[in-house]
């Protein structure tokens, strides 16, 4: 293994990762040493520059610290607490309520068979500087099993709080859904007021979604940490993936997310809202894989974006030779609010087969100058107007939760966003 000078941006990090004992660790760590930190000329970092967070001298994440917890989601859910990244049970509620079910800390599971037969498996260390960085040295994280035609009764709420300044928190998950099992998992990031936003959360998830099994989760970023997350999906025949990303806060935010449909029937569904001011920057990269016939694929990601804040999506959609009778659809839509606002948008598709229905598209532009006089005439303000406009305009990717109960819940953060904007 190399050495890394002093005047390696990656030096500031190196002391945090080693020593991991963790699976891979070690041949993450060389990884580390080989990969360059990412800059403007990476062309999937292109609008997204990494190079600051490697600037600054961070500490290993706090585990025993006082916290004191949000009010609870107003419907019946399964909460599991991360502090800094690490698993808390002293504020966690009873994960052994269900039989044929496993939520525990990754870390305490990592001998485990399913454990050892699958992580590590779908993570591209050889491409990604940030994977081979949380390998290298996970903090703890989730681990998810639920077995075979099983069902998870109620939602898991997974709550991950940052409170101190100046951490390296790096969140492992690993979700195994066995064959016709289903689960509905709802992952919170929260900062506490007055700490946290000069952070760094590197989380990475590999989540296995078996034959004829279903997985939905909905992810809210409301921190005030830099947040760089990877979630790499393998879903097998006639399985089913769902994932809302909701993106209200965050110094720099960036979402990589990398689903394979590996089985015939499968299908996945991803979607997405980032409500965006001040001087937040958020990147939501997706790849959809098609590898076989007769899978499906539905994207949508709509953003508004105000003052200096900036958006940007790329979407892939790689539909392989051999993968007749696709169905893949994405579209990403965006609004800008001010004369300093940018988005970038960048929907691909790369088609290799000859029977297939794709489409894509993006647009860009303001809030329709015609919809807000008509409102303005009917006597509405105009700071209402734009509010009512801006609800609509997230309302049919709202519509695709369906669970009611939590799209009532983030309807109302969005709202309170929205006034924000």
């Amino acid at each position: 293994m190399s050495t890394l000078t002093a005047t390696d941006p990656k030096a500031t990090v190196l002391p945090l990762l080693e020593g991991s004992t963790w699976p891979g660790a070690s041949e993450a760590l060389a990884q580390m040493h080989a990969l360059p930190v990412p800059t403007s000329k990476t062309e999937a970092w292109k609008y997204t520059r990494v190079g600051r967070l490697f600037s600054a001298n961070y500490v290993a994440p706090v585990a025993s610290v006082a916290v004191q917890l949000p009010t609870r989601l107003p419907f019946d859910a399964t909460r599991v607490v991360f502090v800094n990244g690490h698993f808390r049970a002293d504020l966690s509620d009873d994960l052994k309520a269900q039989p044929h079910v496993v939520i525990d800390s990754l870390g305490s599971h990592l001998s485990h068979g399913p454990v050892r037969n699958h992580y590590g498996h779908i993570t591209p260390l050889s491409e990604s500087l940030f994977s081979a960085m949380n390998t290298a040295a996970p903090t703890d994280g989730l681990l998810l099993l639920v077995f075979r035609n099983t069902t998870v009764r109620k939602p898991i709420h997974v709550l991950r709080i940052t409170t101190e300044g100046g951490q390296l928190v790096q969140p492992r998950d690993l979700f195994l859904i066995q064959e016709g099992a289903k689960a509905e998992v709802i992952e919170e990031h929260i900062t506490l007021p007055g700490g946290a936003t000069t952070s760094l959360v590197n989380s990475l998830r590999e989540c296995y979604v078996a034959e004829g099994a279903e997985l939905l989760v909905h992810k809210l970023q409301r921190d005030g940490a830099a947040h760089i997350s990877q979630e790499n999906v393998q879903v097998d025949a006639k399985g089913h993936f769902s994932i809302s990303t909701t993106t209200l806060e965050g110094s720099l935010v960036r979402n990589d997310l990398n689903v394979s449909l590996a089985g015939p029937g499968a299908h996945a569904e991803l979607n997405g809202i980032y409500l965006l001011n001040g001087t937040t920057h958020c990147d939501n990269h997706t790849y959809i894989g098609h590898h076989v016939p007769d899978c499906t694929s539905d994207e949508l990601y709509k953003g508004i974006v105000s003052d200096r804040a900036t958006g940007v999506f790329n979407g892939k959609v790689y539909v392989k030779q051999d993968a007749q009778r696709t169905r893949a659809y994405q579209s990403n839509a965006n609004i800008l609010q001010g004369d300093h606002a940018k988005v970038y948008s960048k929907p691909e598709l790369e088609i290799y087969a000859d029977d297939v229905k794709c489409s894509h598209g993006c647009t860009i532009g303001r809030l329709d100058e015609k919809a807000l006089f008509y409102l303005r005439s009917r006597g509405v303000s105009e700071v209402e107007a734009r509010q009512l406009l801006a609800h609509a305009f997230t309302t049919d990717v709202l519509e695709r939760i369906k669970n009611t109960e939590w799209k009532e819940y983030l309807t109302g953060l969005i709202d309170q966003k929205l006034d924000t904007l």
